[in-house]
């Protein structure tokens, strides 16, 4: 697609069944992504879902894919581009094939490059050069998001009543709730012979550990002076912002704040929240 209009980001929309473990409904989000959507159709922007789309670590692919068709009818006709994350990365070996109709699906891809305003700009979701969670296969935080799924069946809610999201109390004690797993583990090795299975606070997803936040923004520099691109568009952390003019965080729409960067033709890039469906800036300034 040419670079005449903008490209407007989002990532981490986690989308579910609707039920219990969902994170999408809550806050009047469906509505206010639909008002989203108006707003780029409205710009005749280009739309990017930067990975996460699906919330598959804790639910059902078919029952989610056919209680979100809807709104996928809708980024198909928008010709939205779908870069597959870590949440969904089941669909991964999809990408390419004829396997899945659905015209979105069609347009999956994995992390790409484009070449905007005389920047060269690197489009993924942010897990692909995590060593901890870059794998396809369900490892470590997997298991705690079906553990925190338990939770929120429980509370029939993602959230308490007090308004706190369950996942992030139990990202307090992450480690501690993945102590039976990691004992068992342990175990097995040692009957096999094939070692423990320790866990180390790397294991983590950057959104259940702030640290690795942190660690990600150092993979992401390196990754960019390795691969000498300018500027990198990602999600995965779930921290909305930027750090100078080379990397910019699309953050979330699973928790309070909806945010998404927007790239005007000539290559300037921001970050702006959507709030009772207009654009505000989001200024934050993320530290390394």
């Amino acid at each position: 697609m040419a670079n005449n209009y903008p490209i407007f980001v989002i990532s981490d929309l986690h989308m579910g069944d609707g039920g219990a473990r969902d994170n999408f409904p809550l806050n009047n989000r469906e509505k206010e992504l639909g008002s989203f959507l108006d707003y780029v159709a409205s710009q005749q922007g280009e739309l990017i879902v930067l990975g996460d789309l699906f919330e598959f670590w804790q639910m059902n692919l078919s029952k989610i894919v056919m209680r979100r068709m809807p709104l996928l009818d809708r980024l198909a006709a928008m010709k939205a581009t779908y870069v597959v994350g870590n949440h969904d990365a089941d669909l991964e070996g999809f990408v390419g094939t004829r396997f899945l109709s659905h015209p979105l699906f069609q347009r999956m891809s994995g992390p790409f490059e484009r070449q905007i305003g005389g920047k060269r700009f690197k489009f993924m979701h942010g897990h692909e050069v995590d060593p901890f969670n870059k794998g396809d296969e369900p490892g470590k935080g997997r298991i705690f998001c079906i553990v925190a799924g338990q939770f929120e069946d429980r509370n029939k809610s993602p959230v308490y009543p007090n308004g706190h999201y369950v996942e992030d109390d139990l990202e307090k004690i992450g480690e501690g709730l993945l102590g039976p797993w990691t004992v068992l583990a342990s175990k097995i090795g040692r009957l096999c012979r094939l070692g423990g299975m320790g866990m180390a606070a790397e294991h983590l997803t950057p959104a259940q550990s702030p640290d690795r936040a942190k660690q990600m923004l150092a993979m992401y520099y390196d990754d960019m002076e390795d691969s000498g691109y300018h500027v990198l568009i990602a999600g995965h952390t779930h921290q909305p912002g930027r750090i100078s003019d080379w990397y910019f965080n699309s953050g979330t729409w699973a928790r309070k704040t909806n945010s998404f960067v927007q790239i005007s033709p000539n290559g300037d890039a921001a970050v702006c929240n959507w709030v009772d469906g207009r654009a505000v800036p989001n200024d934050t300034v993320l530290e390394m």
